[in-house]
């Protein structure tokens, strides 16, 4: 595996855990705009080292997901901003540009230090 992005939750937003009851997650870096903050999971900004493709890996904390789809979007809002959404539904076409969808059960809870990660094997 290739890990090509790499940072941690730094920050929940008041209502960020909100979001997983709807099978998703919200990812912004440390600037998001304060009202958008609450509705997210803060992480310092990192570099994008490669590009999120299907049949690539989200991990989070000890998790490991399968990308199922890639809206266009996604790696230049990572990228930039640090802001995507993530789908625990394993959607085949992405539902929206900024979001990635991935195979397997969303998490109840995310704790502060909870690692993100994207890899590939290809």
């Amino acid at each position: 595996m290739t890990m090509f992005y790499r940072t941690q939750v730094t920050k929940i937003g008041e209502f960020a855990t909100e979001a997983l009851n709807d099978n998703m997650m919200i990812l912004f870096n440390d600037n998001a705009p304060e009202d958008v903050a609450d509705y997210c999971f803060i992480h310092p900004r990192a570099e994008l080292q490669g590009e999120i493709a299907v049949g690539g890996f989200f991990v989070l904390g000890n998790n490991r997901y399968p990308i199922t789809a890639v809206g266009d979007v996604v790696n230049q809002n990572l990228g930039e901003l640090g802001h995507i959404t993530i789908r625990f539904d394993g959607g085949r076409q992405a539902e929206y540009p900024g979001t990635v969808h991935v195979h397997g059960a969303c998490p109840q809870e995310l704790g502060v230090g909870t690692q993100l990660i994207f890899e590939r094997n290809f």
